[in-house]
């Protein structure tokens, strides 16, 4: 099982556990920007930015999405 580390004290929504669960399962690595941001980057494919506190349900959807989409662009690519 992979473990997830988090930084205390930064602000973090709940539906972002579960995109940097997704994320580490699929090998994805999860960077904090300066701006507040999160940036999911995995060789070979784009890198995936979202807000590390969603306003509403439909961010963590459309950023899984984004993940998924650039998961299947990474590998027609390599393919």
């Amino acid at each position: 099982m992979s473990k997830i580390i988090l930084i205390t004290g930064q602000r973090c929504g709940k539906s972002l556990l579960h995109l940097l669960a997704y994320a580490a399962n699929n090998g994805w690595t999860a960077r904090r920007t300066r701006g507040g941001h999160v940036r999911f980057q995995k060789l070979g494919c784009a890198p995936v930015f979202t807000s590390s506190t969603p306003s509403d349900w439909r961010a963590y959807r459309n950023a899984l999405a984004m993940l998924v989409r650039a998961d299947r662009v990474g590998e027609a690519g390599r393919g």
